[in-house]
């Protein structure tokens, strides 16, 4: 399946105006089987941090495949956005959020838009609160 997903943005028209370099956290929101997840690749820390409101018990063998996919082709645009600055990607680690779980099978969107707001490369009360 993976294989088959788009996510080369180089090239997209709506792309063109994206600009990286300010920003320490990018977000790539992910559907996986009607399951939303957040790919945040934080670049003070050198992470790329999965989070997921239903904490999958086995993080390398569910979504390692699928966000390095997702990773590799946001590193291949910021590349060309990083063109004047060093970034060691080799040197990058990964995290799996394990503090949140959504007490429901339905509220994964919910939850993935308030880390996106709320997410500081850490856990905060405010991703918790109701």
């Amino acid at each position: 399946y993976y294989d088959k997903v788009d996510l080369d943005i180089t090239n997209k028209e709506w792309a063109k105006n994206l600009s990286f370099i300010e920003c320490n956290l990018w977000f790539f929101p992910y559907c996986d089987n009607k399951h939303y997840i957040v790919i945040c690749v934080n670049i003070k820390a050198e992470r790329f941090e999965v989070l997921d409101s239903l904490r999958h018990k086995d993080f390398k063998e569910y979504y390692k495949p699928m966000a390095e996919r997702v990773v590799k082709y946001a590193i291949n645009y910021m590349n060309t956005q990083f063109a004047d600055k060093t970034v060691k990607w080799e040197r990058f680690t990964w995290f799996n959020l394990e503090k949140v779980k959504q007490p429901d099978d339905k509220s994964c969107g919910m939850y993935i838009i308030r880390w996106m707001r709320h997410w500081e490369g850490k856990y905060n009360s405010a991703l918790t609160k109701d």
